[in-house]
């Protein structure tokens, strides 16, 4: 019983909608069956929930004290009790936007040809959009839907004559330009790492007004029409320079989840110019993440994600900004998922121990820590590749590219990082094989800078120069 989808579904509810759905399960108007309230009660009693405190035939034996369990009697009233707790999930949702009830209301007192309290409704859904602090795709559809509720509430005896038609139409399409717009970069962003193709409808002549000056005035459009061309065209980069004036100035146009994803757009485009050697993008993504936790924007529910968390301390540490790294790691590493805590942190540590050169706690952390996740797991094996090479371990480097190699090959999964991968491996197979005159230095020289994607170009050419 613990694992059905009652008993999980109680588990995620907090004190408060635990309580409040305690007295939607016990009123007469939701739930006539009283088997079922009584099932429910005794669930959102319990202290907590587990295999033991929901047992079946326990369960069973407080419903029915009297009769011998049957299964087939208690998987019905589960059932039933799901369809209560779905309605309650459904009414929960309704309750919390303003917006939908004020829309219910109209839609009620116009279908009842009550119009006066219709039109109060009207002005009353017209102040809460007004009060509306983001203006996204959700604000634009509730515009669109509140115009057309004034233009029915018109009737058809003046829809011949000045009418808001124009406005169902602009909000209509509006919300529509911001919602193709939104999905076109999570398809760019998959069509990156998957290789796969999308047929947006209507993409272009969207793009195509945009560029001709429409939307101007529409903050949310221009965050999201700069988030998709940086992503389409990262060559260019005043698309990028203007995103992130675009995110100082109008963050509050889009909510947090929102905010959030155009964030990441800006941070990942960093990177990946970082991938081609354009140094100057470390300063631009670590300016980035510091704003990006001093105003909550990286941080969600109380938690930084995994990935986050290390870019930033790569980041970081290739200013080496190292005492602002030492009370990130305090500050921050408790914001990660409890499991991920001890591999991250260990990992920090490492990272840290290793640029300062202190090679022999970075060791002893990489051999202690085994790391399950894939890309720490690559970052260990490079911090191992260069303290080997700079330590002259030739016996154990030639051991570790080997093995390196074996495991880049086994995971398909790495798109774009493989090859940068790749690149290192073999550059540093160069360095250790070179005959260290002047013609073969400058021919490595020259194609560790044309060399691309490479992370590690510092590194491999500071190695270059001091080969004598």
């Amino acid at each position: 019983m613990y694992n059905s989808k009652l008993i999980q579904s109680i588990l995620v509810l907090d004190s408060q909608e635990r309580e409040a759905f305690k007295k939607w399960a016990q009123s007469p108007a939701i739930n006539q069956h009283t088997d079922v309230e009584k099932l429910l009660l005794n669930l959102l009693s319990k202290r907590k929930l587990t295999k033991r405190t929901t047992q079946k035939e326990k369960i069973f034996k407080h419903l029915y004290p009297s009769k011998n369990y049957d299964d087939l009697k208690l998987r019905h009233l589960m059932n039933m009790a799901i369809h209560i707790f779905e309605k309650f999930v459904y009414f929960s949702s309704q309750k919390k936007d303003i917006f939908t009830e004020k829309k219910a209301l109209i839609s009620f007192y116009q279908a009842r040809k009550l119009d006066k309290y219709a039109q109060q409704y009207i002005h009353k859904a017209t102040k809460v959009l007004e009060l509306a602090t983001t203006q996204n795709h959700k604000y634009y559809t509730q515009q669109y839907h509140l115009e057309q509720a004034i233009f029915e509430r018109q009737g058809t005896s003046t829809r011949s004559q000045h009418n808001n038609l124009q406005a169902v139409f602009d909000n209509h399409y509006i919300a529509f330009v911001l919602d193709t717009l939104r999905h076109a970069c999570t398809a760019i962003t998959h069509q990156n790492l998957y290789k796969l193709d999308y047929d947006i409808p209507l993409l272009k002549p969207i793009l195509q007004d945009i560029e001709q000056g429409k939307h101007e005035k529409i903050p949310a459009i221009q965050l999201y029409y700069y988030s998709y061309m940086t992503l389409k065209k990262p060559e260019q980069e005043s698309y990028f320079e203007q995103l992130k004036k675009l995110l100082t100035s109008h963050a509050k146009t889009l909510p947090p989840k929102e905010i959030k994803s155009i964030y990441i757009i800006t941070i990942n485009y960093c990177v990946r110019r970082l991938n081609t050697g354009l140094e100057k993008y470390v300063r631009a993504v670590f300016e980035l993440y510091q704003y990006g936790l001093e105003h909550q924007i990286l941080v969600e529910n109380g938690m930084l994600g995994k990935f986050t968390y290390k870019n930033i301390i790569t980041a970081a540490i290739r200013l080496k900004e190292y005492k602002w790294v030492e009370t990130f790691m305090q500050q921050y590493t408790s914001f990660l998922e409890l499991p991920f805590q001890l591999n991250y942190s260990s990992y920090a540590k490492a990272k840290l121990f290793f640029a300062q050169g202190n090679f022999d706690a970075t060791l002893q952390l990489l051999t202690q820590i085994e790391f399950d996740d894939l890309f720490l797991n690559m970052d260990a094996k490079l911090m191992l590749l260069k303290i080997y090479y700079e330590r002259q371990y030739f016996d154990s480097l030639d051991a570790l590219i080997t093995s390196f190699r074996r495991f880049l090959q086994r995971k398909e999964t790495l798109a774009y990082l493989k090859p940068i991968y790749e690149n290192i491996i073999n550059l540093t197979e160069k360095l250790i094989k070179l005959t260290p005159d002047k013609a073969s230095k400058l021919a490595l020289q020259e194609e560790i800078e044309n060399t691309n994607p490479l992370t590690e170009r510092p590194w491999l050419l500071t190695q270059l120069h001091k080969l004598k």
